[in-house]
């Protein structure tokens, strides 16, 4: 892989990486201030305290999790094109 493509697979995982953030936020403001009327209490307290807290640490593990498989790649960090100059 030149350094050009590892540039690129950079900028994918970046990019994924920032969705992914975007995608926890709208997800936090929904699961707490869009449930905040509901008048459902699990173990004394509010639904939206479970969704907004423990919702969105579980919606973030299987998030890097579906980062890590599908977009992520394990790649050389070493400058593979300055090693054949040397030859």
């Amino acid at each position: 892989m030149n350094n050009y493509e590892k540039y690129r697979q950079v900028q994918k995982e970046a990019a994924a990486t920032g969705l992914l953030l975007l995608a926890l936020i709208v997800f936090w403001i929904c699961a707490g201030f869009g449930l905040a009327d509901v008048r459902m209490e699990v173990f004394h307290l509010p639904l939206w305290v479970w969704t907004a807290t423990i919702g969105v640490w579980l919606f973030a593990i299987c998030g890097v999790k579906l980062l890590m498989t599908a977009v992520f790649r394990d790649m050389s960090l070493e400058d593979e094109e300055a090693g054949h100059d040397d030859k």
